[in-house]
């Protein structure tokens, strides 16, 4: 799975410093999911809409120590000791993170405010004597100890950031793996606080970061068994569900599937009748950025599926040099007369179809996921249909109208609010 390589970090300190009644521990640490409606004072809403911690300086404990680890692999963590009247008291936070953002249709996004696909989940941290923890901790000069840049300047990965607040008084400092200093300079005790910090907290963090993954790929697998039906199958055996095997799969290999048209009889005759609105100009023009060839999306609770339709049509759009191809119950030509844009984001395209009329249409692109784009007028002037780039259309699933029988009905799927796909108000 996507979070291997910071798992066998951590794993792998685990082994090394900890030995095997690390790995070994099978404990289920309990914790605290972070919704929208928890009240947590440590968090605030950035710029971005995700919740993160405040700035350390905030912090209404007069002893505080923070450690961050800024993980890619879709990690986010950090451990939090504070102080409050003589009582140390430390969590473990980890949230799953995702390098492109979703954009949820369906979700409290749209209605309430603030909202993230994924939560940080609080580990209250009982399993170790805080008072010796923190003692070592300050052992280890973790008050004072300077910036990795100022004395290593070979530079390195900036992973780990450790802030403090006492007394008032806040300060920070980063450092990477200190694996590299310490081979080089053996002696400078500065690489060796670092490398004991950095042990210290992994032991304490390794078994719930574990579990949190653990529980991830439980879900993941238990998804992937449960069957999602749209409509359950009948009598005949006809249903409407979600195709979840789609590394394998017909369905989905037949639905972007582009060889196409070229050799077909019927595309050559009406290629031939675009012929005489194929004028000099026609031929220089440059498509751009433009995607060549697109497939139909589909919106069902907020979510983006390819549909494979009872009809077995499969509806797809193709750009071959300067003809425009679109297969549907039937397939049409025309010949581009013209494709503009300002900024790779919005494509005005003219084209002329086979009876010499002139049609206009839009192709705008939507702000995520990648590859999704509104197509406007393409039916005529007020019409809308979402599209997706078939390079990306391998990252959606396939609702499939399975009909072992007699043709049936095709679904309906909801019209999504395409104004709101176009211009997403996020907070």
């Amino acid at each position: 799975m996507h979070n291997q390589p910071i798992y066998l970090f951590f794993s792998l300190l685990g082994l090394v410093f900890f030995g095997p009644s690390c790995i070994a521990q099978q404990a289920r640490y309990p914790f605290q999911e972070i919704t929208r409606e928890v009240i947590a004072p440590e968090l605030e809403w950035n710029i971005r809409g995700q919740r993160e911690f405040k700035s350390i300086a905030q912090s209404k404990s007069d002893f505080e120590i923070r450690f961050d680890v800024f993980a890619k692999w879709h990690n986010r963590m950090a451990t939090v000791i504070t102080r409050k009247d003589g009582k140390y008291v430390a969590n473990f936070y980890h949230k799953q993170t995702e390098s492109l953002p979703k954009h949820e249709q369906d979700s409290s996004i749209k209605y309430k405010g603030e909202w993230e696909r994924y939560n940080f989940k609080k580990f209250p941290i009982t399993q170790v004597n805080l008072d010796s923890l923190v003692e070592q901790l300050l052992t280890h000069q973790i008050l004072s100890l300077p910036d990795q840049s100022k004395i290593y300047k070979k530079g390195f990965l900036s992973s780990f950031l450790v802030s403090y607040k006492v007394n008032g008084k806040a300060g920070s400092f980063r450092f990477g793996s200190p694996e590299d200093p310490i081979r080089e300079h053996p002696d400078e005790p500065v690489y060796q606080h670092y490398d004991a910090i950095l042990n210290m907290y992994s032991k304490i963090t390794t078994p719930m970061y574990r579990q949190v993954w653990d529980d991830v790929e439980e879900a993941y697998k238990k998804e992937q068994l449960d069957t999602i039906f749209l409509r359950k199958p009948h009598s005949e055996g006809h249903s409407v569900y979600v195709d979840k095997n789609k590394d394998d799969d017909d369905y989905h290999n037949m639905l972007t599937d582009l060889e196409d048209t070229i050799a077909d009889q019927d595309y050559i005759k009406k290629f031939h009748q675009l012929k005489p609105f194929k004028d000099s100009v026609a031929n220089q023009i440059s498509i751009g950025k433009l995607p060549r060839h697109w497939i139909p999306l589909y919106n069902y609770k907020g979510n983006y599926y390819l549909y494979w339709p009872s009809n077995r049509v499969r509806r797809r759009l193709s750009i071959y040099g300067n003809t425009l191809v679109f297969n549907d119950m039937e397939r049409s030509v025309s010949s581009l007369n013209k494709v503009s844009t300002k900024d790779n984001k919005t494509f005005e395209v003219r084209t002329t179809k086979v009876n010499g009329s002139q049609a206009d249409f839009k192709i705008r692109f939507i702000p995520y996921p990648m590859g999704i784009a509104v197509f406007e007028d393409f039916f005529g002037k007020g019409s809308k249909m979402l599209m997706v780039d078939a390079k990306y259309a391998a990252f959606h699933l396939v609702i499939v109208n399975h009909t072992p029988k007699n043709m049936e009905p095709e679904f309906i799927f909801e019209d999504p609010d395409y104004e709101e796909l176009l211009n997403p108000k996020r907070k």
